[in-house]
């Protein structure tokens, strides 16, 4: 069978049901294994991306259209119907009656002759109309929310409770959107002018980050951006700003000893030791041994010996005096749905408190090998309240050398909500949502 990017991303879809593995592994694994030409490989990546993220609207679309309601669609059978309806209604790449001709194909030669029919007439049944687009005023039914827009029920009445219903419609809408990739220059490397001139050279385009000197919008070109010789030396990095504005406000000094707790994949490891200009001990620990193996492989890229990796549970395992340490702690990553789209349905309200009880006991931790003085940037891609808020004040109560440091930074006023925390809101900063609190230790 001829591979192209509808078969691939059926594959993988199909893989990933009844798995707890990130989408991107299982469709990274499949292209290593496979070998799909780039355009494949990018087409890919939007259908699959694209049908997990509206997953919750799409079955909804299935379930209104067959004939006997409560059907119980094989996985196989309603995966192709997912990919099939996406691209009937909110994709504009090919002709209607090419989608469906080459979807009632698909079928034939992966599940049987058998399936053929019902795909067809389910396929052409479905209305070319807008009633399927979330065009709902307020006041919201938490039900039109979840389906309209995919996402399910819980975290919307979380995020309203939190934002309220408008703000919460909007952050919705955001994490739909295409997400935009950023990257960060290494400023000991490259200059400002040099970088942009040598990634045009390629036709790889940027676009300045507002209130940033050295992060960047990554515009056109993202194929081409893995062989360019400036992510092959070190001196690109692909990083959200908010991601890099953690490393900001833990704010490394050259000569220091630090830790960054909760390392791997190591972006913000390689941005601290940037900061301290390679110059002290940075220890980067993580209780993954595989996920540290992408360190010590990213150290080769950046052509770095000089941080110190090691595998280490935080949670319980003693460290050196340490003038600072940032711990960017494990967490549900729902500041992050607009590029792990598959967050959305993985996270649930256990996980979440499970989370808190290990961010906390991290940071107690963690707290215990601060030198008096020193300071630690707690941090999660979270947006709940339980991962955050509730973790920093039961910390506080519990550790009374601690208090949240009010000293001045450089990061834009409006990420500063109150008591000097740093939380970025998404749609209003075009970033992953970010929380993180700078601790600092009595003298």
């Amino acid at each position: 069978m001829i591979l192209d990017a509808r078969l691939l991303s059926f594959k993988v879809l199909c893989e990933y049901e009844g798995t707890d593995l990130w989408l991107k592994n299982i469709r990274n694994d499949h292209f290593v294994k496979l070998k799909p030409t780039k355009n494949i490989a990018q087409r890919t990546i939007v259908l699959t991306n694209e049908v997990m993220k509206w997953k919750r609207l799409l079955d909804s679309i299935i379930d209104e259209n067959l004939n006997k309601k409560n059907t119980n669609i094989k996985f196989r059978v309603r995966n192709i119907l997912r990919l099939a309806i996406y691209e009937l209604l909110m994709d504009n790449k090919s002709p209607n009656y090419a989608v469906v001709n080459s979807y009632v194909k698909l079928s034939r030669k992966i599940i049987g002759v058998y399936i053929t029919g019902f795909v067809n007439a389910i396929l052409r049944k479905i209305s070319l109309s807008d009633q399927y687009i979330f065009n709902k005023k307020s006041p919201y039914e938490i039900n039109d929310i979840g389906v309209g827009l995919s996402y399910p029920d819980w975290i919307i009445k979380k995020w309203i409770d939190k934002y309220g219903e408008e703000k919460a419609v909007e952050l919705c809408k955001y994490f739909n959107m295409a997400y935009p990739i950023m990257v960060r220059r290494n400023e000991l490397k490259i200059g400002h002018n040099t970088f942009v001139r040598e990634l045009v050279k390629d036709k790889i385009f940027v676009q300045q980050y507002n209130n940033s000197n050295n992060f960047y919008y990554l515009v056109k070109g993202t194929g081409l951006l893995f062989k360019n010789k400036l992510f092959n030396n070190g001196s690109l990095s692909i990083q959200d700003r908010a991601a890099g504005a953690v490393v900001e406000l833990l704010s490394p000094k050259p000569g220091e000893v630090i830790l960054d707790a909760c390392s791997a994949p190591g972006t913000k490891a390689f941005y601290i030791a940037e900061l301290m200009k390679y110059k002290g001990k940075l220890i980067a620990s993580d209780i993954s041994t595989s996920r540290l193996k992408m360190c010590y492989e990213d150290s080769e890229r950046h052509k770095i010996n000089w941080i110190k990796w090691c595998v280490k549970d935080a949670e319980r395992e003693q460290f050196p005096l340490l003038d600072r340490a940032l711990i960017d702690a494990p967490c549900s990553g729902t500041g992050t749905i607009g590029k792990n789209p598959e967050i959305r349905w993985q996270c649930n309200k256990e996980q979440i408190e499970n989370f808190k009880r290990k961010q906390l006991k991290i940071l107690l931790n963690i707290s215990n090998y601060i030198k008096p003085g020193g300071v630690i940037c707690y941090s999660t891609c979270s947006l709940e309240h339980e991962e955050n808020w509730d973790v920093i004040n039961a910390f506080l109560k519990l550790n009374k050398k601690y208090k949240i440091d009010n000293a001045k930074n450089s990061l834009p006023k409006n990420w500063f909500q109150k008591q000097n925390i740093m939380e970025i809101f998404p749609p209003q900063d075009k970033l992953i949502g970010m929380f993180a609190a700078r601790l600092i230790k009595d003298r």
